[in-house]
């Protein structure tokens, strides 16, 4: 599965990244710095799945995501945050995320959140609402 990384902190790219590589299956085919980017970054690169942080310059995770899955339906966005309030849950899900992991719980709950919304399946992270 191509996954693309959209975060602006460069040292949480490279973190999740390792995570992911770790995975046979699993690969990420680019990373994308701001909401803006992860637009463009996802017509070039065409992923299966995008880790996208909420909390973005220029263009946040949340309205990335509408414009992400207004082009292109199929595309399966996961979304990240350190900013878990249910309201910002409601917004990222509503927008079209399939699912919802807290920065934090990464190194936990990355690799079976990607699973579960690659199978279709709706994630919230265990610590979501905290």
């Amino acid at each position: 599965m191509k996954i693309l990384l959209a975060d602006d902190h460069a040292p949480t790219r490279e973190e999740l990244a390792s995570l992911i590589l770790k995975q046979e299956d699993l690969t990420v085919v680019g990373q994308a710095t701001g909401g803006e980017d992860a637009v463009h970054r996802t017509r070039e690169l065409r992923p299966a799945l995008i880790v996208m942080d909420i909390n973005m310059p220029d263009m946040n995770g949340i309205e990335a995501t509408r414009a992400i899955r207004a082009s292109d339906p199929d595309v399966l966005i996961l979304a990240l945050s350190n900013h878990t309030g249910s309201d910002l849950v409601k917004a990222a899900l509503d927008a079209g995320a399939a699912g919802y992991v807290r920065k934090d719980q990464a190194y936990e709950e990355l690799i079976p959140a990607i699973r579960a919304v690659a199978a279709g399946k709706h994630y919230i992270g265990t610590r979501v609402n905290d």
